[in-house]
């Protein structure tokens, strides 16, 4: 199972699955749109991480898949196996949001900024181009065409993020809204954290705090990479996967 981040949709994991299944990796394999992305209903704020997790909860009726999941969609997987252990066999959590105390919902220049967002363009090349030069200029081409195609939806005489701002800020505001931090040790499968080497979320000494926190985890450095590890080499997410699945 693979959730993705905050302002993102499910489609962007194609490139990781494909270069999975690529090397010959028998794979079964479902992914989501969180609430408020993608395909998914936008339902009404505030967005409670709480939420996330019986969303993923309500999905995984049965069965006990590797769940994989970046950002919130990292501490949504984390936060659904706390409240129903068992749900997962492994977590593969790539820089997950997972914060220490206090828990409590915060008005963060992400948020503020996200509420500025441009969301609406003439057509996908120019979306293209603007994010190309912009932000996601380290992406992936693959990733970002994923995220130009299915990111938007047609609006009239154009297109708009699927993912609203202020849909995308109310998640960043509940970002630290969740008390996961104080129950990692009951995880009782084991974990992989993955973080990027540039990241700017995920250092010391909060990375070795959080690492620690669970009961069995191992923490995987990409090199070069900052917090959209994903999204600017699926391949290096790729074969996290793929070795994890082979020591099961």
């Amino acid at each position: 199972m693979f959730v993705h981040a905050t302002g993102f949709c499910k489609e962007l994991w194609r490139p990781v699955i494909d270069e999975v299944t690529r090397h010959g990796r028998p794979l079964a394999w479902m992914s989501m749109d969180q609430r408020g992305h993608g395909a998914s209903g936008r339902g009404e704020p505030p967005y409670r991480w709480d939420l996330l997790a019986d969303d993923l909860l309500d999905v995984l009726e049965h069965g006990s898949p590797m769940g994989v999941g970046h950002s919130s969609g990292g501490a949504a997987i984390a936060r659904a196996e706390i409240k129903h252990p068992g749900t997962f066999s492994e977590l593969v959590l790539i820089e997950p949001i997972i914060t220490p105390p206090p828990f409590e919902r915060r008005d963060t220049t992400l948020a503020r900024v996200a509420d500025r967002r441009r969301s609406w363009f003439p057509d996908r090349p120019m979306a293209r181009d603007r994010f190309a030069k912009g932000a996601f200029a380290s992406w992936d081409p693959a990733v970002l065409d994923l995220y130009i195609e299915h990111g938007f939806a047609d609006a009239g005489d154009g297109i708009q993020l699927a993912c609203a701002p202020s849909v995308e800020a109310d998640f960043y505001r509940e970002g630290s809204n969740h008390d996961t931090w104080d129950h990692l040790a009951e995880i009782g499968a084991p974990v992989t954290v993955v973080v990027g080497e540039l990241s700017t979320t995920h250092t010391d000494p909060y990375l070795s705090m959080l690492v620690a926190g669970f009961h069995s985890a191992e923490l995987i450095v990409v090199p070069e990479r900052g917090h959209l590890v994903p999204m600017e080499d699926p391949s290096a997410v790729a074969r996290v996967v793929d070795d994890v699945i082979a020591r099961r």
